[in-house]
């Protein structure tokens, strides 16, 4: 199945995080995003 890219309106897949026309991100996706990467704990001194 498919769905309009709201801004330009072309078919992507409902899988899909971008749009494969104008790149617009589509924020549709069930996919796991990456998360931000956490900081190194700090080292004792």
């Amino acid at each position: 199945m498919t769905r309009p890219c709201p801004t330009c309106g072309a078919a992507n897949a409902e899988d899909e995080d971008f749009c494969g026309s104008c790149g617009t991100y589509l924020g549709w996706s069930t996919r796991a995003r990456p998360g931000r990467p956490r900081p190194a704990p700090a080292a004792p001194d």
